[in-house]
């Protein structure tokens, strides 16, 4: 069993519903032997109870199991999903990001693998394990009721039906993961294909493109028809394994003790009746192919993505200390894997309450100097230091992105991402301060106006105030702007600038920006692409 299979809250469940199984098989027993004692010889009382309260019991299991399954499928998927989120929100820097698999995987593992270890953990292990177990319950009742030598050597037909079966099995073991692998690559394949539609459509290579996808979809179909040809061979051979060889014998053996009178009329019905009960593991070798195989799949791919031991979300408090500190960067160096060093022995000094404008040509690191003070990525050497001391800057700092990212939900949801406490009072005066809350409250649902994904229904200008109002719903200390007019209108463009002017003094501003508007309000300017 995978970590991840051992980290699943279900063992209450899938004990339960094993015990269920073993009392539904008991109790079918039971009423077989008593369906042969019926049909053997005249009607008494004690076989007729005895029928009756089985099938109770088998009514009462039937009912049970699958309720019980229902409910650990529900809880491993849910884990699963959970498992996965705190993975990605572990990755908080934006060097672990990049180190994230594609977004194709990531959502394949999240709904179709999340799905098939639910099946796999939630119900098929349960099931696969009552079953398994069913057969040595019938033949102790075969022991007690029937004949132990018989019993005997039905144990050895049952033990060894399942060696052919395995044999076979393997042979399509590499089928599964096959099938895994371009479900997963078909996934991604599309998943990519509709983020670049447009890109495809403007360079005219949609039918290539779609050629591609076609090829991809052609070869994930062959991988499951060979997957359904293994499915279809193993179930032929367990089926000639055990029901040609157990159920064959019982039927003869007792078909001969019957024809000599070693064993009456009714037992002998009874024998063949039981004999169909150790035929139960069979029922679950087609779903292997299907549950099984596809489920330690999906599942081995999790725990490679997840990690053995689920990374927790890291915590990163927010101080209660809003006036102005001072923030800096100490011979910081930094270097993204496979690339030059971006930042080396860089220093930056900014006071409390003042407002920095960092300046200089794309690539000469503005952002980088941002995403360090921000703690989107940390300095490979030298200190990020917040009122004079090292500290995590997310418990300083917000920050203003110029693709800041809104997700699919209302605009007071969209706010409450930064304060999940927050009154309406309080959205409705960040709004304010964001020169936003007229606008809002001319939406069709003001406050609870549903917002498409990346902000649709709102225009750039509009976006970017209200993430800038998200921002200022952390009341953080200092506050950071990377190039947040570089998308918007004019009118926005001063709003916003306006916004920061009113905050001079009140918070630390460090801002890159070619915005005139900007930089109109700085205390000091940096040029940095002079300064490294």
């Amino acid at each position: 069993m995978s970590s991840l299979g051992r980290r699943l809250p279900i063992c209450s469940f899938v004990r339960a519903s094993v015990i269920s199984a073993w009392l539904g098989t008991v109790a079918t027993c039971l009423m077989y032997l008593a369906v042969g004692d019926i049909a053997a010889g005249p009607t008494v009382s004690t076989p007729w109870w005895i029928a009756g309260c089985a099938t109770g019991v088998m009514a009462a299991t039937a009912a049970a199991t699958p309720l019980v399954d229902e409910r650990a499928q529900r809880r491993v998927e849910h884990a699963v999903r959970v498992a996965l989120q705190r993975r990605i929100l572990a990755a908080d820097t934006a060097i672990a990001r990049s180190q994230l698999p594609a977004a194709g995987r990531i959502v394949s593992t999240g709904t179709d693998g999340a799905a098939k270890i639910a099946a796999l953990r939630g119900s098929f292990v349960a099931s696969i394990v009552a079953a398994a177990t069913a057969p040595l319950i019938v033949l102790v009742i075969v022991a007690v009721a029937v004949d132990w030598a018989l019993a005997a050597l039905l144990l050895v037909l049952v033990v060894l039906a399942p060696v052919a079966a395995g044999g076979v099995q393997q042979l399509f073991r590499r089928t599964s993961a096959d099938h895994r692998a371009q479900s997963r690559r078909l996934a991604g394949e599309f998943l990519d294909a509709l983020r670049g539609l447009r890109t495809v459509s403007l360079h005219g290579r949609t039918a290539e493109q779609a050629a591609h996808l076609a090829a991809e979809s052609e070869g994930q179909r062959r991988t499951v028809m060979r997957l359904l040809l293994g499915n279809q061979v193993v179930l032929l051979v367990t089926d000639i394994a055990f029901y040609g060889v157990v159920i064959g014998t019982a039927t003869a053996a007792a078909v001969h003790l019957g024809t000599t009178g070693d064993l009456d009329a009714g037992r002998a019905l009874a024998l063949i009746l039981l004999a169909v009960l150790l035929t139960a593991p069979i029922d679950y070798i087609g779903q292997f192919f299907y549950i099984g195989m596809t489920g330690a799949a999906a599942e081995k791919e999790a725990t490679a993505l997840i990690g053995e031991s689920g990374a927790p979300v890291p915590a990163a408090p927010r101080t209660p200390r809003t006036a102005p500190v001072s923030c800096a960067l100490r011979n910081v160096a930094v270097t993204y894997p496979g690339r030059e060093t971006t930042l080396s022995a860089v220093t930056l000094d900014v006071a409390a309450g003042e407002t920095v404008v960092l300046t200089g040509p794309s690539g000469s690191g503005k952002s980088t100097m941002l995403a360090l003070l921000s703690g989107d990525l940390r300095p490979d050497t030298g200190t990020v230091e917040f009122d004079g001391a090292p500290a995590d800057p997310r418990t300083f700092t917000a920050v203003v992105h110029q693709n800041t990212y809104l997700f699919t939900g209302s605009v007071a949801d969209n706010l409450r991402l930064a304060c999940p406490a927050a009154s309406d009072a309080q959205l409705w005066t960040a709004l304010e301060r964001a020169h936003l809350a007229d606008e809002v409250r001319a939406l069709p649902h003001g406050l609870g106006t549903e917002l498409g994904e990346f902000g649709t229904g709102l225009s750039g200008g509009q976006a970017q105030r209200l993430s800038l109002a998200r921002a200022l719903l952390c009341d953080a200390p200092v506050l950071l702007l990377d190039e947040v007019t570089s998308h918007v209108d004019s009118r926005s463009e001063l709003l916003i600038a306006d916004t920061l002017a009113s905050l001079a003094g009140h918070k630390t501003l460090v801002l890159a920006t070619h915005s005139p508007g900007l930089l109109s309000l700085a205390d000091r300017t940096l040029d940095i692409g002079a300064q490294l």
